[in-house]
């Protein structure tokens, strides 16, 4: 389930938008956008994060973005079938940006991205690429595949990661799972 769509480098994407009752458009508005992980949806997101009941309480908007493909996912590294991914994945959420705040009146210095799994690796993402834009970022579990050393952001981001040591599908001392074949990072090495 979505309520919002836009079309970014030619792509037409969707989004999960939540603005508490309380939302005062005089007033500038934080920014929190969670993010999905594979194969998830924006709605499942919103019911497993619960970001809703803390906007309500305390005065944000809230964003679900949805990934591409089937199952649903996010572009974070490059892929032989579509290397120019994870830049679609930028432009996404620059112009899903850009689109808020003109659509509300969100504060742009307090604009944060978190995310599960997949999302966790977007959050990463756009840490990374979208430094200007971003204030901070957390993420649970994330599926970190973009090397360090490609991370160059602006300015220093605020982040706060978890992980748990019996993840079985993204493993804490990295390497593949026996879900996915992916090198994923060792996180305490990370």
């Amino acid at each position: 389930r979505t309520n919002g769509t836009i079309i970014s480098s030619g792509e037409k994407r969707r989004y999960l938008l939540y603005v508490p009752e309380s939302f005062d458009p005089t007033v500038p508005t934080p920014l929190v956008i969670n993010i999905h992980g594979f194969a998830q949806w924006p709605a499942n997101q919103m019911k497993v994060s619960q970001w809703n009941e803390l906007a309500d309480q305390y005065g944000f908007i809230v964003v679900y973005p949805s990934g591409t493909g089937f199952p649903l996912r996010w572009r974070v590294s490059a892929d032989p079938d579509d290397p120019s991914g994870p830049e679609k994945e930028i432009a996404f959420y620059s112009d899903l940006i850009d689109k808020l705040v003109e659509d509300y009146h969100i504060d742009t210095a307090r604009i944060y991205a978190n995310g599960l799994s997949n999302g966790g690796g977007m959050t990463l993402l756009l840490a990374c690429r979208l430094s200007d834009r971003i204030t901070a970022v957390g993420s649970v579990a994330g599926a970190y595949l973009l090397p360090l050393e490609a991370c160059t952001p602006e300015r220093p981001v605020p982040a706060i990661f978890f992980h748990g040591q019996k993840d079985e599908i993204v493993p804490f001392d990295g390497g593949p799972s026996h879900q996915f074949e992916l090198p994923f990072p060792n996180i305490p090495e990370f």
